[in-house]
């Protein structure tokens, strides 16, 4: 069930009136709601679902007694396994079968049939979140069985992230017979979820069909078409997933509880270490915390400190998805990170950082490594290793200086989508601001006519086709 979707619309309308209605019975619309939500893609499923959440329920609770590590591996075992079955066990035997040059999965076999559910890889990592903080003792148990499946299936998020950890989100969970409707928390939802309404509609969408066209080139593309090509990919799946977050973060206060933020202006990053604390802000923060420090972060020595980023976002790639391109595009992101930490030690050495101050400097390593990040893109939308590099090569040919006059009205959109990402830094760094100016400086009937204008552009917009989110796949 899409956000951007009249079912969603009545579904999320129905939970707030109950919500704010029974109080007391919060828990158990929530309950509801997120299994109607789920259901929708599939009961089967959502059974398989509810037996993860049950099964990792319990492991929790036994983790209070002398078996701990025990049930946190059962617990982590079984959410791994399920990610695995539907996730990777079609990709991990192609790869086998390629190596032993036989064929393993048929066209017509039943590995081929299999669907990955939706929002699996999200819930999985929450729940494996879980059931580590539970046993290192930095979260509680959940108290019930209901509290701990609205923590992991929450409709806002359940699909795409956020990816919530236990002390951010149970406690909100727990006093949710509290929360009382609060007009400034519900104006702040339906800001964050117009602004990812029109992220989603007017933004990614509207990007589609022009990344489409020249990814639809294959081998005839050019090089300055293929630079062209990733520019509006990283807008799209910028926005795309941007947009889902938000929407997300939302549709969290207009229930009194708070989402983390996912994104904050990517592309004005400088470094990749400052682009993966802008970029899927929750995920790189998983990854840190269950993955990189676990191997042994930082603490011996830079060598292995090295390795353990490499192979954290390596885990990042195969995360994303279960093809090669994933993983070779995680591996680029760790040998980015790893270059900067060297570049950053060079600097140093020599006494150069000092540099960080200059603005000139500043702008130009945000063009040098939005262009970096541009080309990892290319690995993570092409389809198939070889033709991924075959583009790759084409960018870095002689010919990327024949540049064709029909792509100029695409260069004018690229730089317009990077001013308003610029817009966007500024507008959510003096949002405060902004908004006491604008309650302030513009009378009620002023905003009402600009509120009723864009709701009914959305709406419009909103009877076409919806475009579903690309991280849905993943």
């Amino acid at each position: 069930m899409l956000f951007h979707t009249p079912e969603f619309a009545g579904l999320l309308i129905v939970s707030l009136l109950l919500y704010y209605w029974m109080p007391k019975k919060r828990i158990y619309m929530l309950t509801i709601a997120n299994m109607l939500f789920y259901g929708v893609a599939g009961i089967g499923n959502l059974f398989i679902f509810l037996a993860i959440t049950i099964i990792c329920y319990m492991c929790s609770k036994f983790m209070r007694g002398p078996y701990s590590k025990i049930f946190l591996w059962i617990g982590i075992g079984i959410s791994l396994a399920n990610l695995i079955f539907f996730k990777y066990i079609v990709f991990f035997m192609r790869s086998v079968g390629s190596l032993l040059d036989i064929e393993l999965v048929a066209a017509d076999s039943f590995w081929v049939s299999i669907v990955l559910p939706i929002g699996i890889s999200f819930y999985t990592f929450q729940v494996i979140a879980y059931l580590v903080d539970v046993y290192q003792h930095k979260a509680e148990p959940a108290k019930t069985l209901l509290n701990f499946w609205v923590f992991i299936s929450f409709f806002a998020h359940l699909v795409a992230g956020p990816i919530m950890r236990s002390h951010e989100f149970m406690p909100q969970i727990e006093r949710i017979e509290a929360i009382r409707f609060n007009k400034r928390t519900f104006k702040l939802g339906i800001a964050w979820l117009t602004v990812g309404l029109i992220k989603k509609i007017w933004l990614a969408d509207y990007l589609s069909p022009y990344v489409n066209e020249y990814f639809a080139l294959g081998s005839n593309i050019t090089g300055a078409e293929a630079w062209m090509a990733s520019y509006m990919f990283a807008f799209q799946i910028f926005f795309d997933f941007a947009a889902y977050s938000e929407m997300a973060v939302g549709i969290g206060y207009l229930f009194g509880m708070e989402l983390a933020i996912n994104f904050k202006t990517p592309y004005l990053s400088t470094n990749a270490t400052e682009f993966w604390r802008r970029w899927h802000i929750t995920l790189s923060t998983w990854i840190r915390h269950y993955i990189y420090i676990p191997l042994g972060g930082s603490r011996k020595g830079p060598v292995r400190q090295y390795t353990n980023l490499f192979l954290a976002m390596a885990i990042s790639g195969i995360w994303h998805g279960a093809a090669w391109t994933y993983v070779l595009w995680g591996m680029y992101h760790g040998l980015l990170l790893i270059v900067h930490k060297l570049y950053t030690m060079l600097k140093d050495k020599l006494g150069l950082s000092a540099i960080d101050n200059s603005k000139i400097y500043h702008v130009i390593t945000i063009i040098i490594f939005f262009h970096l990040t541009c080309l990892g893109w290319i690995l993570f939308r092409v389809q198939g290793l070889s033709n991924a590099f075959h583009m790759i090569r084409k960018m870095f040919s002689p010919e990327v200086f024949q540049f064709n006059g029909m792509l100029f009205p695409y260069v004018y959109i690229v730089i317009a989508l990077f001013a308003l990402h610029v817009g966007e830094y500024y507008l959510f760094k003096h949002a405060s601001t902004l908004a006491r100016v604008w309650d302030q400086r513009f009378p009620a009937p002023i905003r009402a006519v600009l509120y009723t204008a864009i709701a009914a552009c959305l709406i419009l917009f909103l009877k076409g086709d919806q475009n579903t989110f690309i991280y849905f796949q993943f």
